[in-house]
């Protein structure tokens, strides 16, 4: 066959690509993972929904836990968005992730100032500190199956990055459903457990993404 009649073959019956298809295809991987997430919240032994959601979801700190997973796992969507495509730049993580951070370290720090004295082992370490980034990863794994699966269709090149930004937003999404269940409301505990658990599960991602996601 020469070249010709090669282009004209693989060039037979092409629909139009969607201006937005990538970024529905990962948005249904997300949903389909989160909703998987949310299942074992409701029905895992040791999990479910906190029996005062109603009262804690007018207080500060509930919000305060929300804003900050929910937001990083839109400032990773944004990444993975960009990394799924071929030919994706480099992005400065540091750069992304800094306002959620940032903001967070400030109300710690001002908690920290007005918490009593002999009050600082509370205030980081809660009493689920053992559990929150288990719980956090947990959460992840099926989120990130379902955003694997939606890259299949698509074509990542820089598959570390991507995998690892599949990794924030898996650790993210988990933490935000897993934030249901957790009654911790300190802000120097959310700093410090919550982000171990998205630090773990970025590395995990960044981890087995070349392997899952070759092409």
């Amino acid at each position: 066959m020469n070249t010709e009649v090669l282009i004209v073959e693989l060039s037979r019956n092409l629909q139009p690509v969607p201006l937005h298809g990538p970024r529905a295809l990962l948005r249904r991987g997300l949903i389909r993972g989160a909703a998987v997430a949310m299942v074992l919240v409701l029905f895992w032994p040791s999990l479910a929904v906190r029996s005062d959601l109603s009262v804690a979801a007018v207080t500060m700190g509930f919000w305060m836990k929300l804003l900050y997973t929910a937001s990083i796992a839109s400032l990773g969507f944004f990444a993975l968005e960009r990394l799924s495509r071929p030919g994706a730049r480099d992005l400065h993580w540091t750069r992304l992730l800094w306002p959620p951070i940032a903001l967070l370290a400030l109300v710690t720090s001002i908690q920290l100032a007005i918490a009593p004295d002999g009050n600082t082992a509370s205030f980081w370490m809660g009493s689920s500190w053992f559990q929150c980034p288990l719980y956090v990863m947990l959460l992840s794994v099926p989120v990130f199956v379902g955003l694997v699966r939606a890259m299949a269709h698509l074509a990542p090149t820089r598959l570390e990055a991507a995998g690892a930004a599949a990794g924030l937003v898996a650790g993210a999404t988990g933490a935000s459903i897993y934030a249901l269940h957790c009654a911790e409301t300190s802000p120097g505990f959310v700093l410090l457990w919550y982000s171990l658990g998205l630090a773990a599960a970025t590395l995990v991602g960044a981890a087995v993404g070349p392997r899952l996601l070759r092409w």
